[in-house]
């Protein structure tokens, strides 16, 4: 019998669960009935974020693996490496990119749920915490990267996921409109 897995899906900054490759994902999965598929919506705090993803995880009766996009990355990568999970990566936040987003201090709007929240002194420090010098088991990871990118440095996330599996395609952008090609390599690399 096939070995039962749990896909967690944790989305960027200031988006949801409604994001769209959270959508195309859990749309592709819908027939795949040896995975459970699950979409958070993260709390705008990174450590109470990065709580109820352990969370998930701990209850979870099935293996993990973690999929997270741009800071959903950063927190998919955190995680991945502190439970010896699989993560794949879509154009993450990595270590090397924080420092140079301190600008995220401040009021916003989620663009989903249209909710207004303060992203504080206190949070940002808390995502520094999350950046990871060096990766236990560098294999666990694999990143895909838009070199077009037009929020994150790509050379950055190059260059921390060097021992990883790595995927870098020329063109695109940020939100990485062609995901739903990749899902049957996102899928490979779990199994």
């Amino acid at each position: 019998m096939e070995e039962q897995l749990k896909i967690i899906y944790l989305h960027g900054f200031n988006s949801s669960a409604e994001s769209k490759k959270s959508k195309i994902l859990e749309s592709h999965l819908k027939e795949e009935k040896f995975i459970n598929f699950e979409s958070p919506n993260l709390n705008t705090s990174p450590s109470k974020a990065i709580s109820q993803i352990e969370k998930i995880i701990i209850e979870s009766l099935s293996r993990v693996c973690l999929v997270g996009s741009s800071l959903g990355g950063l927190y998919a990568t955190f995680v991945a490496d502190r439970y010896d999970l699989k993560s794949v990566t879509i154009n993450p936040v990595v270590k090397n990119h924080i420092s140079e987003m301190k600008d995220l201090v401040g009021f916003h709007r989620n663009f989903h749920t249209d909710e207004e929240y303060e992203f504080s002194m206190k949070d940002y420090l808390d995502l520094q915490k999350l950046g990871l010098k060096e990766l236990k088991k560098p294999l666990n990871h694999f990143c895909l990267i838009k070199m077009s990118d037009e929020v994150l440095d790509h050379n950055k996330t190059s260059s921390y996921f060097s021992k990883s599996y790595v995927l870098s395609e020329k063109e695109g952008n940020h939100s990485y409109d062609d995901f739903f090609e990749k899902i049957p390599l996102i899928l490979d690399f779990m199994y």
